[in-house]
């Protein structure tokens, strides 16, 4: 059998306040291609399927409409949940979804593993595992991990699924850091046994040995995460496996330079993508707006550093957004603040 390995979809994910559902919609379409064309019996998304505990009804619409759109191709799909998903928001349609063969393991204290059985293999399904579950199990937490999948590992090879950091994968700077109690990961020996692992979390394709597997993320999540994105399909005889890329759908361009070089070569850049400027000399705020274009996402616009008499004239220079990007331009939480200045804007 043929199983395709995917994570990380953040379903409804924002970029500096630019919406990208038609990024996840060119995705999904691929990813049903590539399901016919690969001939794929079975679907792993191994955690993160949203980007927020309250995805928008966009993002759910999303979500079901792939699913139903694929339920015919595919013996069974296997959803986990991340950290970024709400147990309660996975949980709800399980009991309908199971009979499409579909199998959610939402990450509630009462759902976070699931043994499924099939001629010559079984996968054990386990979620991102929060503090609440390993508290019951062991105050060790590397130990409590290591028990619920040596526990739930059959005699039959096996492929499991997980959502957490393993000790010698690199992360793309793209994701919030998971620490469970004082851990920042574990090490691959909790997976002692199993002939795959199909991991999540991490954005940035890579195997830790042979068997532990992080697919990534299949949009790009910011301009650091500027790796090349794909799914990796397994053939359960042997487990042996292939990768195969996913496009790129929308392009992340950061341009340095002179105001005239960065204007020049605004005008060779995708229309679409997300641009990031760093120019070398101050401009003030009219010649600023000449780098504006209407088919572009210009995201930030980064000045050198100025005396204070001067940063009034930035931020004007800016506005106030463009300002608060600038200041929180490494901060995870950057599209929240933003989205409370809209909100302040629209009552104002």
């Amino acid at each position: 059998m043929k199983i395709l390995h995917t994570s990380d979809w953040h379903i409804g994910h924002t970029f500096f306040g630019y919406e990208r559902y038609e990024e996840f919609e060119r995705f999904f379409e691929w990813l049903k291609n590539t399901i016919a064309e690969q001939k794929v019996d079975i679907l792993i998304v191994s955690g993160d399927i949203f980007d927020t505990y309250t995805p928008s009804q966009r993002s759910l619409e999303l979500y079901f409409n792939f699913l139903s759109s694929i339920k015919d191709m595919l013996e069974k799909v296997v959803i986990i949940g991340g950290n970024h998903d709400s147990p309660k928001t996975l949980q709800a349609p399980k009991s309908i979804l199971s009979r499409l063969d579909i199998e959610v393991v939402s990450g509630a204290d009462d759902d976070y593993k699931k043994l499924i059985e099939f001629k010559g293999f079984d996968i054990v399904a386990i979620s991102y595992l929060r503090e609440s579950i390993l508290n019951k199990i062991s105050p060790d937490y590397a130990t409590a991990i290591k028990q619920i999948y040596q526990d739930l590992k059959t005699q039959k090879p096996c492929i499991a699924t997980g959502h957490f950091t393993v000790y010698g994968a690199e992360n793309s700077q793209s994701e919030r850091e998971i620490y469970i109690g004082k851990i920042d990961g574990v090490p691959s020996s909790v997976f002692e046994g199993f002939g795959y692992v199909a991991m999540g979390h991490l954005h940035r394709r890579q195997g830790i040995g042979e068997n532990v597997v992080y697919s990534g993320s299949p949009l790009q999540m910011g301009f650091k995460d500027d790796y090349e994105k794909s799914v990796t399909i397994i053939d359960s005889a042997g487990f042996t496996q292939s990768v195969l890329k996913v496009p790129r759908f929308r392009e992340f361009v950061e341009l340095k330079g002179s105001f005239e070089s960065v204007k020049e070569s605004l005008s060779q850049i995708k229309s679409g993508s997300f641009v990031s400027i760093e120019l070398n000399g101050v401009v003030d705020a009219v010649t600023l707006e000449e780098l504006r274009k209407e088919d572009l996402n210009i995201v930030k616009i980064k000045l050198p550093y100025m005396e204070i008499t001067q940063n009034s004239v930035e931020m004007e220079a800016l506005g106030p957004k463009s300002f608060i990007e600038e200041l929180f331009e490494d901060d995870e939480d950057l599209d929240e603040i933003l989205k409370i200045i809209e909100e302040l804007e629209r009552e104002d």
